[in-house]
């Protein structure tokens, strides 16, 4: 129970995509969001990111997202600090022009969460504590680029993608004692729906913010951290 608490808690919002970019970007348009930052929150730990964005032609986004939780929840350690390295990249198969607005796309994601190094006058036995958590998944995004008006692009998205996790949980509770040494695999769900909001100032630059709603499903989740929502905003820069 200890650990599924920790397994489901601890980053849970980590897996939360970020922006739609390749439904950003025209055909033919290569841009960065640099920066961007987020908030995520559940019933369980609310977490900010931030990072940067690359698409390439319209077609491909190349993201890199670092990610930590305001307030930790390993409650096997308390003194242990988490933090989350999340590259990912999106690849558009059906661009807006061929199909009118409509977009479909791949979004593929790896997702390493760790804890940071203890200090120096930590005692022996609790430098052994430490949690660690990777998932490799992807799926499907669908979206629709609107064009409510000349300076104003709306991007309403809705994806799933599926994860593939292994988790390994040390913790040495006493010297001499061969303490508890946990890991094994999961396989987890997300579903997300999203509406990004593109303000352009000119051809160049602009604006996004995109809230986000994701439910995650999987052994090791518990029921109440099902709903999560989340909110990104970033500096857009065309050529």
């Amino acid at each position: 129970m200890v650990l599924k608490r920790i397994l489901s808690v601890a980053m849970v919002l980590a897996a939360t995509p970020v922006f739609s970019q390749v439904q950003l970007f025209e055909a033919e348009v290569s841009g960065l969001v640099l920066p961007f930052f987020g908030i995520k929150w559940n019933s369980g730990i609310t977490e900010y990111a931030a990072g940067v964005e690359y698409t390439i032609d319209g077609r491909t986004t190349l993201g890199f997202e670092y990610a930590a939780p305001l307030a930790d929840t390993l409650t096997f350690d308390p003194a242990l600090n988490a933090y989350t390295i999340h590259p990912y990249g999106i690849f558009e198969f059906i661009e807006p022009d061929n199909l009118k607005t409509f977009s479909f796309a791949i979004r593929a994601d790896f997702i390493h969460e760790d804890t940071r190094t203890k200090p120096e006058s930590t005692p022996d036995t609790l430098k052994y504590n430490t949690f660690s958590r990777t998932q490799l998944g992807g799926g499907p995004v669908f979206a629709l680029r609107i064009f409510s008006s000349e300076n104003l692009i709306l991007v309403p998205a809705a994806g799933y993608e599926f994860f593939y996790v292994t988790y390994q949980r040390n913790q040495l509770i006493k010297a001499g004692q061969s303490g508890v040494f946990k890991e094994g695999t999961y396989l987890w769900h997300d579903v997300f729906g999203s509406v990004a909001i593109h303000f352009k100032f000119n051809e160049r630059f602009g604006m996004t913010f995109e809230p986000k709603v994701t439910a995650k499903i999987g052994e090791g989740r518990k029921a109440t951290d099902l709903l999560n929502i989340s909110a990104s905003t970033g500096l857009v820069l065309a050529f």
